[in-house]
């Protein structure tokens, strides 16, 4: 007989808040007889995730890895120590309702011959995850969800099979596969089947675990009677280029381990081609993401500034081919490209930018050019006024395209300011979530108290959680924040759900002073917090730093000879050089013990080590943790170059 009824693993990695969150979640469950056991697998997180859980959740079973084992080792560590009749592999950006674990632990005690299920899972915007029930792979379900035909018929029996659209999301059946985020599992189902197949990193093991599971006599379930929040995204970074490899990496693997014998050879051929087809889609639909706008701004400026000088010509020089025979387009495009690489530099193109910022882009980048244009000789000059039209030009353009976009994305006025926020808590705690979102200083039009009890007659405030709905729609609400003090995960899950209108929703209210959610499935989790701010947190900051060791870098190249002389001659320097300028290493970083730097804003190592740049004769016990923060939080890039410079004998330290 087990020890435990139910045994929960979470793997962690650089999502601390969200983690704080999900472990929450759990301590509310109403468990009644049940007893737990819960095991948090932390895969070498920088984000001080291990301090926090020995702190604030000594109910927990820690296991610190000191690199990145990957989710189905780090859950196979845990599995292994484990002795409960249930096993629940549970992401840390989930939430959990209050009778989830408890709901789950019965419907497979009246189902023995159920070998695992999983839940109703809702986005951070309340929309439904289609990936909480699936199908195993074959080679039409495939094809369609690799084409995106399922996306473009999603409730179609015919052509969504991969993610069982033509199933009712709130009705429980049978189904083939669970969720990587929510695996509710029968230990003796897997002791027959066997733990995590260790050859997936990430993704692509819930598929092959569930296939074995029904292959070895079980059946799964998708139960909809208790729901959970997967922000998803947060934990998994899908925006990069390393998650498209890693997931279709994992398939691939499936495919060959499942498919890779007699008939099925050409189904393997066929889904290694369409891995490879929609990974580089994929890959092109990210970089169109992160580099459309700058690149269509780049040519409509180019084509205007390509006209305009006909135009100039005419008028100045009373001939409108006076450009014709030189490579004036060619220095236009170089105008316009510093335009845009200072745009970038100042933030135009982050989520939440300004007009500030683009004014401020677009000036610095015009006096670059005019202190340039003073030094180019006079075959490449074209003419001052020709500038100042370009950089107006610039910002006409790049306004145009900004709310243009936004338009297109329907954007709700995140990025220009002036949101409405509706606040569900009782008076003492919200006036503690407004104090949270002044520190996150966003630009804020009205906060709309709404009481989370119906028919409350208090002036404080607007209305009651029953009427959000209609709120939300009238007063134009771009976010909620709810009070998980004051309303059940049960009730605030439901809420999300019966909103019509699009809104972004958040959670807080718990003693760790933050506000979590999201906007879409997506995007990551986003944070409110009261944490300390540092300025290598923010995005321009980051490219500053980024940009700093770029340029020292090829002026570390020129001068060589020099620094070879200054450095006892060791080669590792021409090695660091390199290794700084692909982004490996950076030249200023963290030093002292990883314990003093771990929860700090993430750097790559540092050729020179800040604490380590000073002389003292002694150090007390938390000199270093000290000196990074000051460094994180007073970051300044002369002040960066300064060091740099004062501490040439080191840059071929060994890192």
């Amino acid at each position: 007989m087990s020890k435990y009824d139910i045994g929960i693993v979470i793997v962690n990695y650089n999502v601390r808040h969200f983690l704080t969150q999900c472990l929450q979640s759990i301590r509310n469950s109403e468990l009644r007889d049940l007893k737990l056991e819960i095991w948090v697998v932390d895969n070498a997180s920088l984000d001080g995730s291990v301090g926090l859980i020995k702190n604030d959740f000594p109910e927990v079973h820690l296991i610190a890895n000191e690199n990145n084992l990957g989710f189905s080792v780090a859950n196979n560590q845990a599995i292994r120590q484990m002795d409960a009749k249930y096993i629940l592999l549970l992401n840390p950006d989930t939430v959990l309702e209050e009778d989830t674990l408890h709901s789950c632990y019965d419907f497979m005690e009246d189902h023995l011959n159920a070998g695992a299920l999983g839940v109703k899972m809702i986005d951070g915007a309340g929309k439904f995850l289609p990936e909480s029930k699936r199908q195993i792979p074959d080679i039409w379900n495939s094809f369609c969800k690799l084409s995106y035909l399922s996306e473009l018929f999603p409730h179609s029996r015919w052509f969504s099979g991969y993610n069982l659209g033509y199933l009712p999301e709130n009705e429980t059946n049978e189904i083939q596969v669970l969720c990587g985020a929510f695996m509710f599992m029968r230990s003796e189902a897997l002791l027959k089947t066997g733990l995590l197949d260790e050859n997936f990193f990430m993704y692509g093991e819930d598929i092959d675990l569930s296939y074995r599971i029904i292959r070895a006599g079980y059946k799964i379930y998708y139960f909809p009677e208790t729901s959970i929040i997967h922000y998803k995204g947060e934990s998994t970074k899908k925006s990069s280029l390393n998650y498209v490899k890693t997931f279709y990496g994992a398939m691939h693997i499936y495919v060959n381990k499942h498919y890779g014998q007699g008939n099925a050879k050409n189904f393997a051929r066929f889904i290694r081609f369409a891995i490879y087809m929609r990974a580089v889609l994929s890959s092109m639909s990210r970089m169109l993401r992160n580099w459309g706008i700058p690149v269509l701004d780049f040519i409509f400026i180019w084509i205007l500034m390509s006209n305009i000088k006909n135009v100039w010509a005419e008028i100045y020089f009373q001939d409108s081919t006076y450009y014709s025979q030189t490579n004036i387009d060619t220095v236009l495009g170089a105008y316009t490209l510093v335009w845009v690489f200072f745009l970038w530099l100042s933030g135009h193109y982050d989520p939440k930018s300004s007009e500030f910022r683009t004014m401020s882009g677009i000036g610095l980048g015009t006096l670059f050019i005019l202190i340039a244009y003073a030094l180019l000789p006079e075959a490449l000059r074209t003419s001052r006024a020709l500038i100042l039209i370009g950089s107006l030009v610039s910002i006409f353009i790049v306004m145009v395209s900004r709310y243009l976009f936004r338009f297109i994305r329907g954007s709700s006025g995140y990025e220009s300011g002036g949101i409405n926020i509706a606040i569900v808590a009782e008076k003492i705690n919200a006036q503690k979530l407004v104090h949270i979102i002044n520190s996150a200083n966003l630009k804020i039009e009205n906060i709309h108290f709404i009481s989370p009890l119906p028919a409350r007659n208090d002036p404080f405030f607007s209305n009651d959680v029953k009427s959000l709905p209609k709120v939300v729609k009238t007063l134009k609400i771009h976010e909620i924040i709810y009070s998980s003090e004051d309303m059940s995960m049960k009730d605030i899950i439901h809420s999300m759900t019966s909103m019509e209108s699009e809104v972004a929703f958040r959670i807080g209210g718990d003693d760790s002073l933050r506000i979590i959610g999201s906007k879409n499935k997506n995007q990551q989790g986003e944070l409110y917090s009261l944490d300390v701010l540092y300025k290598l947190s923010n995005p321009q900051n980051k490219r500053y730093k980024r940009l700093t060791d770029i340029v020292l870098s090829i002026l570390f190249v020129v001068l060589i000879p020099l620094l070879l002389i200054i450095n006892g001659f060791k080669l590792r320097l021409v090695k660091n050089i390199l290794s700084v300028l692909t982004g490996n290493n950076t030249w200023l970083g963290y030093g002292g013990n990883h314990s003093d730097y771990s929860f700090l804003p993430e750097l790559p190592a540092g050729i020179i080590k800040f604490p380590m740049t000073t002389k003292a004769i002694s150090y007390t016990e938390d000199h270093f943790k000290k000196m990074n923060i000051m460094y994180a939080k007073e970051y300044n890039v002369l002040q960066e170059i300064f060091i740099i410079g004062n501490n040439l004998h080191k840059l071929s330290n060994r890192v």
